[in-house]
């Protein structure tokens, strides 16, 4: 009787950890996919793929490029925002942004990055029982701002779908000021020509192969990518 009960024990506890384990690996995986084609701001300032099935808020009579995707679950959400502003470099929106955390006395963790080709700013923070991961970068001087949000519980699951998304976010107006400017378009073409492929999106990611062979008509990697796209939508 013992050493019955004793297997039944172990079989529970084998039981209660894979059960952990798989929990575990889920965590920092996307939940859902992004949608099939771009969300194009009205107002002309950007465009981005947002995650699938999110309803789409937008605010036609803010003069500025804004919108809200809101998620699944309450208060999971994914905003975008563009705002003019009176400075033109990385260093003043890093000053910039201390000042909000100087008003709002939130500690933002502050992290100076590379987003798209650009230098940018990556803020993560919590408020109000809600967590949120913010991207900023400028073009000119209109500050780019994209900002997830949800409750602590579901931030993590949500996290990996809006950061795909962000990596879709173009701006509309071309900074022109760099001698690389050809050679970042090219490469955000060919990134979002794979998340869209990694997507299965394979119509999408033709549409982005074109937009960067505009750039660069015989650049190999995207030219290799065109081939392996055209044959999977030709089986």
């Amino acid at each position: 009787m013992i050493k019955k009960l004793n297997n039944r024990l172990l079989a529970v506890v084998a039981i209660a950890m894979l059960a952990g384990l798989m929990a575990i690996s889920t965590i920092g995986q996307a939940k859902g996919k992004l949608a099939s084609k771009q969300y194009l701001d009205p107002k002309g300032y950007f465009r981005i793929v947002q995650p699938d099935g999110w309803r789409v808020q937008e605010y036609p009579s803010d003069p500025r490029g804004k919108v809200a995707f809101m998620g699944p679950e309450a208060n999971v959400d994914l905003r975008v925002l563009t705002n003019a502003v009176d400075f033109s470099t990385v260093d003043e929106l890093i000053t910039y942004c201390k000042g909000i955390e100087s008003r709002t006395g939130l500690s933002t963790n502050i992290e100076r990055i590379e987003f798209g080709g650009r230098p940018a700013v990556r803020r993560s923070f919590e408020a109000k029982g809600l967590k949120f991961y913010a991207i900023d970068f400028l073009v000119g001087a209109v500050d780019h701002n994209l900002m997830y949000g949800a409750p602590a519980a579901a931030y993590a699951t949500y996290l990996p779908l809006a950061q795909v998304s962000m990596e879709t976010y173009e701006a509309a107006a071309r900074d022109t000021t760099s001698g690389d400017v050809t050679s970042h378009a090219v490469a955000k073409k060919l990134r979002l020509a794979q998340l869209m492929v990694d997507q299965g999106n394979f119509e999408l990611a033709l549409m982005y192969i074109k937009e960067g062979l505009e750039f660069s008509p015989q650049d190999a990697k995207l030219l290799e990518l065109k081939r392996q796209v055209e044959i999977k939508l030709n089986r």
